[in-house]
């Protein structure tokens, strides 16, 4: 089932697109049996505007009804956080992707999406992959925030309207040379978000009402910018006994132009990632992963670094899929230490299509600018945020495929993460910022989901999950934006040769905090394609026709109705 991202407020970002290839041989129905072959995967069509999801992840074994899977590196150098929204299918796949892909989509408020990317075959053991992207819009957003005087907790006001821009541009560059036995890469990438701050409504009629003059910032001109290099080394597959791969590399974050604390400050990342594994039998399999980030700043902020080390071993039957591992996790400085969790999953296949799974599991992420730019681009963070440390996060879930083309999942767990983030807005001198808070946090949650597909003709799915979050009482204005609820629905049917209907619909309940409750997420979005040829494809989309203006945990609230539509280009 294809899990549609909801539409906030912002276009798509960047990412440095790798190569890819995996085969498949999908069978539907007795009348249905092809191979697929994919050397260059690309995003097909046009983005929506993404939301940041910060909802527990929920990581499902594959059951055995087909699917693609494809081969990537998992090896690349973090970027801007991106996050992407499923793409339209095509009604024909090719045994051979194009190397070229260009789309170009435009719509009301100035949405812009425009992406071009190109993987260029030099010689047999040479490729360089090039991308270029820019993704934005300029437009007047139906609702401002005015603050609760007695929890300070945000609420929307229809009554006003404010213009706001966001305009993301970005490049990347990879090259790889394969020699016998092992392959080398180069690559670098560039992005930059230029975009404006709400204004502060109510210290503006405060201001009318009183004639007092106020100097107001310029809430229009923030540009935040990233970019970096990496080089690494990784072993072909099969062709050595023991299999690794070593990346380092240079990334970097500036605020140009931010206001107030920690106003232009900069950061730089060491980053350095690797693996070693090796096959014990068929079956049994023994490696480590392993990473360290040595983040510096040109003021005011403490550096700091983060090694983090993944030995693990694996088992895998006809009908059991065992890794035991362990995440050993030390920070030098920020309140550092040595922080533990486990990395153990257990997949039980039965009746062939059905898997039992329980997964044990947790993390140490590093919150550096990059990581807290992708949860909300509004930021404003005067006080260093510390790792967020998941000491566990345990799952069981079944999923089961009982018929052709028909899928059940069902899953419950319970999370602990230590210095969770919350989203925060403030008002300050005549601007609206977001600041991002922690705190500790618990949560339980559960899902069902249900899908179908029927060849080329109908795919539909279903998905409902519950969310308990649990903070100390003081804390509790901090999860005003935190689901308690979301149900969600997609369709895709074909109307005839080439051309297909689409319509997604979420909705995301909130918890009364405080005697307060954030609008629901109630977003119904329509669209449509049409395929000429194995070249050319155009879309429309219809984007949140309810027209509500709820608030994501980006801080701020979303577009109304918009309209997009494009055309993209394979060759």
């Amino acid at each position: 089932m294809k899990k549609y991202r909801k539409q906030i407020l912002i276009c798509a970002g960047l990412v440095t697109l790798t190569n890819v290839a995996a085969q498949q041989q999908q069978k539907n129905d007795s009348t249905v049996n092809r191979t697929v072959v994919v050397e260059n995967q690309y995003n097909p069509e046009v983005m929506d505007a993404f939301k940041v999801n910060v909802l527990p992840k929920i990581e499902e074994p594959a059951v055995a009804k087909t699917q693609i899977n494809y081969a990537s590196s998992v090896h690349q150098l973090n970027k801007f956080p991106v996050y992407h929204m499923d793409v339209m299918n095509r009604e024909v796949t090719e045994d051979k992707a194009r190397r070229g892909y260009v789309r170009l989509a435009y719509g009301n408020r100035n949405n812009t999406d425009f992406k071009g990317s190109y993987l260029w075959n030099i010689t047999d053991r040479d490729v360089l992959d090039v991308m270029a992207a820019f993704h934005g819009y300029s437009g007047n957003i139906d609702a401002v925030y005015d603050f609760d005087p007695v929890t300070d907790i945000p609420t929307l006001n229809y009554d006003k309207e404010w213009k706001h821009r966001f305009f993301r541009t970005g490049a990347s560059l990879k090259y790889t040379h394969d020699f016998d036995k092992v392959s080398m890469y180069v690559g670098g990438n560039f992005a930059s978000q230029v975009f404006s701050y709400m204004p502060d409504v109510q210290l503006s009629a405060s201001t009318s009402q009183t004639e007092e003059k106020t100097d107001v910032p310029s809430f229009g001109h923030q540009l935040f910018m990233s970019g970096g290099g990496y080089v690494g080394v990784s072993s072909v597959k099969d062709a050595l006994p023991v299999e690794f791969g070593l990346q380092t590399g240079y990334k970097m974050f500036n605020r140009k132009h931010g206001i107030y604390i920690p106003g232009s400050m900069s950061e730089s990342v060491v980053h350095t990632q690797g693996y070693i594994s090796a096959g014990i039998d068929d079956r049994q399999d023994v490696g480590v992963l392993l990473g360290m980030d040595n983040v510096f700043y040109d003021k005011s902020f403490s550096n700091y670094s983060l090694i983090k080390l993944r030995p693990y071993y694996s088992v895998s039957t006809e009908s059991v899929s065992f890794t035991a591992g362990v995440n050993v996790d030390f920070q030098i400085s920020n309140d550092g230490g040595l922080k533990l969790s486990p990395d153990v999953k257990l997949d039980y296949t039965f009746a062939d299509n059905y898997v039992l799974y329980v997964h044990v599991t947790g993390n140490t992420r590093l919150n550096d600018f990059g990581t807290i730019n992708g949860f909300s681009p509004f930021w404003v963070q005067p006080i260093q945020l510390n790792s967020s440390y998941t000491p566990y996060d345990a799952k069981l879930g079944l999923k089961a495929s009982p018929v052709a083309g028909f899928g059940l999942g069902i899953y419950g767990g319970y999370r602990e993460t230590r210095n969770e983030l919350f989203s925060m807005p403030y008002a300050d001198g005549g601007g609206i910022y977001n600041e991002i808070a922690q705190a500790k946090a618990r949560v339980a949650y559960a899902g069902l989901s249900v899908d179908y597909s029927f060849r080329d003709m109908l795919d539909f799915g279903l998905n409902g999950n519950f969310y308990s979050w649990n903070v100390q009482n003081e804390m509790e204005h901090l999860l005003w934006l935190k689901p308690l609820y979301s149900i969600g629905f997609n369709a895709r049917a074909k109307v005839f040769k080439g051309f297909h209907a689409m319509a997604q619909y979420n909705y995301e309940g909130r918890k009364k905090t405080l005697g307060i409750k954030a609008d629901a997420v109630n977003e119904l979005n329509l669209g449509a394609e049409y395929l000429f040829n194995d070249r050319v494809n155009v879309f429309l989309k219809l984007n949140n026709i309810l027209n509500k203006n709820y608030v994501t945990e980006s801080g701020y609230p979303v577009q109304g109705f918009n309209v997009m539509a494009g055309v993209s280009l394979n060759f």
